[in-house]
C-alpha cells in the first residue's frame, strides 16, 4: 500500500469576489518574500466536485504550484465564494481554520465589469441596458464554465455570511478595490499583517487582468472546450489516436489557447438610470453587509447614506 500524501493546505485564501481585482492582489502579494502564491490563478481544487477522490496525481500537482521554500502558501479561486463545497471541504481538512481575505468592489462597478468581461469572451450578446433591466432574481447554480450571475455574484453580505459564521472575524480580512487602487502600499500592508508577514517599504506596479475582446470568439471556445475535454470529439479521440499523439495535440491547444489574438475591450458605460435601478437591486444587500462589518464603505458613492 503506497505512503498517504496530505493536501497542501495554504495559509490564506483569496475566495473573491470577481471581477473586484483578485489578480491584482494575487500578483502583488506574491511579489512578498515569505510567500508563495499558487503559480496558476483559479485552479479551483477545494471546490472540485472530485475533491474526495484525488489521488496522488491530482495532490501532487497542486503542490506543484507553490514554491515550497516559501514559508506561507496563498491561493485565489473567486468560485470559492460561491461553493458550500469549498467551505465543507475546508472544515473537513483543517484543524484549525486558514485566514480569507476578501477584496470587494462597488457591486454596481462589479456588475458592469462582469458584463464587459462576458462581452470580450464573446458570451454575451445583449447590451448592457438590456440586461440590467432584467428583475432580479437570486438564481445561483454551481457552475463549470464561464458564469453569467451578474447579480448573484454581487450580494457580497450573502456570501461572505457563511464564512462569518463558520470561521469567525478573527479569520477573515475584508479589503476594497477602490482602497487598493487609491492606497496601495497601506492596503497591501494590511494584509501582509493579517497573514502575518512583514510589511514592505515599497512594492510593484502591477496592473493586471485587463477587459480583453477575443478575435475570433467561437473559434475560441471550440477549441477551449476540446482542451478541456467536453467535446464529445475529445472523448472518442482517445480510443483512436495513440498516447503520444494525444499528447502532442493537447500541447498545440493549450499554446493556441495561451496565445489567442485579443485587442483591448471597448468597454460600455452604465448610465446614471441604470446605475440607479442597479442601486435598488443591491440596496439591501450593502445595508446589510455595513451592519454586520461596522463599516459604511464610504468609497462606494452609490451607497452613502444620503444618495
Amino acid at each position: 500500500m503506497g505512503e498517504l500524501i496530505e493536501h497542501l493546505k495554504p495559509n490564506f485564501f483569496i475566495p473573491g469576489a470577481a471581477k473586484s481585482g483578485t489578480t491584482t492582489l494575487h500578483d502583488i502579494l506574491n511579489t512578498h518574500p515569505e510567500i508563495s502564491m499558487s503559480s496558476i490563478k483559479e485552479p479551483g481544487y477545494w471546490k472540485n466536485k472530485n475533491f474526495n477522490e484525488f489521488g496522488s496525481t491530482e495532490i501532487i500537482n497542486y503542490q506543484n504550484l507553490f514554491v515550497k521554500t516559501r514559508k506561507i502558501k496563498g491561493e485565489s479561486s473567486t468560485a470559492y465564494m460561491y461553493y458550500d463545497r469549498f467551505i465543507n471541504n475546508i472544515k473537513n481538512n483543517y484543524e484549525e481554520p486558514p485566514k480569507f481575505i476578501f477584496i470587494l468592489r462597488n457591486p454596481i462597478d462589479r456588475y458592469i465589469s462582469h458584463v464587459n468581461w462576458m462581452k470580450g469572451l464573446g458570451l454575451e450578446k445583449n447590451k448592457l441596458g438590456e440586461i440590467i433591466n432584467i428583475s432580479a432574481e437570486f438564481n445561483f447554480k454551481e457552475y463549470n464554465d464561464y458564469p453569467k450571475y451578474y447579480y448573484e455574484f454581487g450580494l457580497y453580505y450573502r456570501w461572505i455570511k457563511r464564512f462569518l459564521n463558520d470561521f469567525g472575524n478573527d479569520n477573515i480580512k475584508i479589503i476594497t478595490f477602490e482602497k487598493l487602487l487609491k492606497n496601495k502600499l497601506s492596503t497591501i500592508n494590511e494584509c501582509f499583517d493579517f497573514i502575518g508577514v512583514r510589511p514592505l517599504n515599497k512594492i510593484k506596479e502591477i496592473n493586471s487582468n485587463k477587459t480583453r475582446e477575443i478575435v475570433f470568439p467561437s473559434a475560441y471556445h471550440f477549441i477551449r472546450k476540446s482542451f478541456s475535454g467536453k467535446m464529445k470529439y475529445t472523448k472518442v479521440g482517445k480510443y483512436f489516436l495513440p498516447k503520444k499523439i494525444r499528447t502532442i495535440i493537447k500541447g498545440l491547444i493549450k499554446f493556441a489557447i495561451k496565445n489567442w489574438i485579443s485587442i483591448e475591450s471597448k468597454k460600455q458605460k452604465v448610465s446614471n438610470k441604470h446605475r440607479k435601478i442597479l442601486r435598488e437591486k443591491y440596496y439591501e444587500d450593502v445595508k446589510a453587509l455595513k451592519k454586520e462589518l461596522n463599516y459604511d464603505f464610504p468609497e462606494w458613492e452609490d451607497f452613502k447614506i444620503n444618495q
